[in-house]
């Protein structure tokens, strides 16, 4: 309900989400986007995914739900944690996952 995030349409691809923490669950903000444009494809989602500390819990859950998005691109950031981040590299593999750092760039 009271989570920030942008979208970009990328032509011939379709949505960038992007997110700062994702307090209110990332695939909540996808499922958001999704609806706002409900006819434009999610393409990637970059961000913090917020599931380090007390939300490790629900890691599985989140990486699960998050494979109904077919996302080429997972640009996980700083708050998502280093868990999440093997959960999510083996659930999506290279090819998807890729983590951001201060000053990586994306081309899409």
């Amino acid at each position: 309900m009271d989570e920030r995030w942008l979208a970009v349409n990328v032509k011939g691809k379709g949505l960038v989400v992007l997110s700062a923490c994702s307090h209110a669950g990332i695939v909540n903000v996808l499922k958001h986007a999704r609806l706002s444009f409900a006819d434009v494809p999610l393409h990637a989602v970059m961000g913090g995914l917020h599931l380090s500390g007390a939300n490790e819990a629900i890691i599985p859950q989140t990486v699960e739900a998050m494979g109904e998005f077919k996302l080429a691109q997972i640009a996980a950031g700083h708050c998502t944690g280093w868990r999440a981040i093997a959960a999510l590299a083996t659930a999506f593999g290279d090819k998807v996952l890729a983590p951001s750092a201060v000053g990586k760039r994306y081309m899409f």
